[in-house]
């Protein structure tokens, strides 16, 4: 009887192990950085944060002279959202909204005295001068 019972009991265990699947989950580790990076005089060139190494959220980049150069939003390594980009001096040169990495919508440009010089609305149809001065690439395939 004795027998009986452990031959049962150990049938039993071996088809609950066989049964039993383990599936590993894998949770993506989340790695955030902080990136500050300086010109050979001291002054900040760029800063911003890394997420599992691409740029995430927002970013500014300064020229040599410390005047903000440019401010933008990422998402996992692409620009996606409000950004504005300054004259060495300062001032206002453009501002507009970034998708996918491509700039959209309506962007505004200044001189370089501050005045506003245009509206372009990238829904519309661009002359070559306006594609130029937005510095505009071709949308990635």
């Amino acid at each position: 009887m004795r027998k009986i019972f452990f031959i049962c009991l150990a049938l039993v265990l071996f088809a609950c192990n066989n049964s039993e699947k383990k599936e590993e989950v894998k949770v993506a580790e989340r790695i955030v950085e902080q990136v500050v990076e300086r010109y050979t005089n001291g002054i900040k060139k760029v800063e911003g944060e890394t997420v599992n190494g691409k740029r995430h959220g927002m970013w500014k980049y300064y020229y040599a002279n410390g005047f903000l150069w440019s401010e933008g939003s990422f998402w996992y390594g692409e620009r996606k959202g409000y950004s504005i980009i300054y004259y060495n001096t300062g001032k206002k040169q453009m501002e507009g909204n970034y998708e996918k990495d491509l700039k959209v919508g309506q962007w505004k440009l200044w001189n370089p005295d501050g005045s506003l010089n245009r509206i372009i609305d990238l829904d519309q149809m661009l002359t070559s001068e306006d594609s130029i001065k937005l510095e505009l690439k071709p949308a990635k395939k």
